[in-house]
């Protein structure tokens, strides 16, 4: 007979367990993690299996005589993966719809735009990236003018078929191919600044020198300038003296010029008078030539009255006269005047006997005669002589003038010039100044080898890399949360096919935390077993020692306990809801896990939830930190699980008086 105890304890039986369903929930956190590591270990291995079109509408631009297609060089980065030499490009980039394949990257292929639009549409194309035509132009723009420099731009699309993380993936293979081809650009500008280092230090050295010349050669102008000023200030003085000179030969001229005018007009009638005496001197010599005839006929008289005399002398005393004395006074007499009378003619017997002066007087005539024809030449002469000093005076006067402006003007340059000597030692010593200044220049300015400037301008281009050389993977980092999520879903499983609460909860005599301590153990053990599979499935991908392992081990069985008793709470307090319930954990478990731009709500859900102190642990154990909070954590959501199964069955052992009353047909 049916009795609604009965009823109830039916209507609460699962059914038996048979160990093909104890197998079944034991496997459900091993291939979840299976699963879960099939799919996202490395996926970058994987990447080749994706399809992504590239389309190159790039123009290729000419730079010192040189082409540069930035667009087949970033293609082939792109095709032959982002560690590609660019020099690939132009083998890469022949022909149309050509596909290469690299363990790195995605399946690139080289087509038109119609194509790659296409394959975006219908899902063939995971991502086209566009090349625009100015591309080239516009990432070499930096080496013109700074107004026309602009960023080179390319265009990624993404399929509205892709899957969640490809858009992701898409941005950062292309973002890294343009950026190589970026650093490329970057290292060859930064190579030619460190080349101008080079040949700017050279530059200036060679300024250094030209400078130290410059002064040593404004140091001579300097000391030339001053000696040309010493010398101006004697040539002013020596002009100075030449304007007085020039001036007192001025007046001296003017002075002759009057002497001469006056000469002149004293000597107008002397031709005609020079030519009176020459007539003159020639009536003197005819005149002195009838003296002569005279003095001879003179002397010849008086010769005849000397004679005379004697006779008259010897009559006198020629006896018989008788006084003697009378005689002799007489005859003394008579003689001393024939002495006197001899005398006088044997000298004018001499006188006009003598040729001396009347051939003196012809050349007296014949010079006179001379001396009147050339007085007419002294008299011009002496007027030209008279005009040309007074034109030397006039000049003299002007010269005077023009040495005199002289000295003003090379006083002037004197002045000028000593301060082109005073400014030229300045600029000496500025000249100096600047060779010091560029010396210093030079030897404070680096001077860096072929290897320093390719080294630097590498390290410059990217001075910043990242030491994680393991990609994308999803692996050591991810190794916590396929765990949780494994053994979460293996106790959500577990609590599918295991009671939550015993059967014979109502007719039990057991205390209601001796019943859900009974129910839990199987779950439990379930949960520990789970737990070791999955640390033996994750056991080649967390580099642990073996006291790491230990800790790891020891932590998945707990989490896996631990998750037994939540799920059993769950289903003892909601029933059927619980696992909706369970269902929520784990789908916010993943959505928190996978990235870090969750929604700051859904985080502060996950940090009231029993996954959060199992990832907590287990990523403690990876790190090799302490785990401590995290496994006391877990104790404790396994310690107030159980306290809700408890509640949940002592409310259950309490039944109303209608579930007693026996159903009417």
């Amino acid at each position: 007979m049916s009795t609604p105890l009965a009823r109830l304890r039916l209507s609460r039986s699962t059914g038996r367990v048979s160990a093909l369903s104890i197998l079944g929930i034991i496997l459900v956190p091993l291939v979840v993690a299976g699963i879960l590591i099939w799919s996202l270990w490395n996926p970058a291995d994987r990447l080749h299996q994706v399809n992504a079109a590239i389309v190159n509408n790039d123009a290729p631009v000419t730079i010192d005589g040189q082409i540069v297609p930035l667009g087949r060089q970033l293609s082939a980065g792109l095709v032959g993966g982002v560690d590609s030499n660019a020099d690939a490009a132009s083998s890469s980039t022949s022909g149309n719809n050509s596909e290469s394949d690299s363990a790195f990257n995605y399946n690139w292929v080289i087509t038109d735009a119609d194509d790659a639009a296409s394959g975006l549409a219908s899902g063939r194309f995971t991502a086209v990236v566009t090349i625009p035509e100015n591309f080239s132009a516009s990432a070499t723009s930096f080496s013109g003018a700074p107004a026309d420099a602009t960023q080179a731009v390319i265009d990624v699309a993404t399929s509205d078929k892709s899957r969640l993380v490809d858009d992701a993936i898409s941005q950062v293979i292309t973002t890294t191919a343009a950026g190589l081809v970026g650093n490329q650009l970057t290292t060859s500008y930064l190579t030619n600044i460190y080349v101008g280092f080079n040949t700017l230090g050279d530059q200036l050295g060679e300024a250094a020198t030209g400078a130290g010349s410059l002064a040593t050669g404004l140091g001579t102008l300097a000391d030339g300038t001053a000696k040309l000023a010493d010398g101006s200030d004697e040539l002013s003085s020596g002009a100075s003296g030449l304007a007085d000179g020039m001036s007192q030969l001025s007046g001296g001229l003017t002075q002759l010029s009057g002497g001469l005018t006056a000469l002149q007009q004293g000597t107008a009638n002397l031709p005609a008078q020079s030519a009176q005496l020459a007539a003159g001197a020639q009536g003197i010599a005819g005149g002195i030539g009838q003296v002569n005839d005279t003095l001879a006929g003179q002397a010849s008289a008086l010769q005849g009255q000397l004679a005379a005399l004697g006779g008259i002398a010897a009559e006198v005393c020629t006896p018989p006269v008788a006084d003697p004395a009378l005689c002799q006074s007489v005859q003394t007499q008579i003689g001393a005047i024939a002495t006197v009378v001899g005398t006088a003619a044997g000298t004018l017997d001499a006188v006009s006997s003598s040729t001396e002066l009347s051939g003196a007087a012809d050349q007296v005539a014949g010079g006179m005669a001379q001396f009147a024809a050339g007085m007419p030449a002294l008299a011009n002469g002496i007027g030209q002589s008279a005009s040309g000093a007074g034109t030397l005076a006039t000049a003299g006067e002007a010269v005077s003038g023009g040495a005199s402006s002289l000295s003003d003007g090379v006083s002037s340059f004197a002045t000028g010039v000593r301060g082109v000597s005073d400014g030229t030692a300045s600029i000496t010593t500025g000249a100096g100044s600047l060779a010091t200044g560029l010396t210093t220049a030079v030897d404070q300015l680096p001077h860096y080898s072929e290897s320093d400037q390719s080294k630097l301008a590498e390290v410059v281009a990217q001075p910043v890399v990242t030491d994680n050389t393991g990609g994308l993977s999803f692996g050591t980092t991810g190794v916590p949360f396929y765990a949780v999520l494994a053994l979460w879903l293996g106790a959500l499983a577990s609590l599918i096919v295991l009671r939550a609460v015993p059967a014979d909860v109502l007719g039990s005599t057991k205390s209601s935390l001796a019943l859900a301590v009974k129910a839990w153990l199987p779950a439990a053990l379930v949960g520990v077993v789970q737990g070791l599979l999955v640390t033996a499935l994750l056991v080649k991908m967390v580099d642990l020692d073996l006291s790491g392992w230990f800790a790891f081990t020891g932590i998945a069985v707990l989490i896996g306990a631990a998750f037994a008793a939540t799920n059993q709470a769950l289903n003892a307090l909601f029933g059927g809801a619980g696992r909706f319930v369970s269902m929520i954990v784990a789908l916010v478990l993943i959505g928190t896990s996978i990235i870090a731009t969750a929604p700051a709500a859904l985080d502060r859900v996950m940090t009231f939830l029993p996954v959060q102190p199992a990832i907590a642990a287990l990523q403690a154990s990876v790190t090799s930190q302490s785990a401590g909070g995290a496994v006391v954590g877990l104790v404790l959501w396994t310690l107030g699980a159980l306290g809700v199964t408890t509640f949940a069955i002592a409310r259950r052992r309490t039944v109303t008086a209608r579930q007693l009353v026996p159903a009417t047909a």
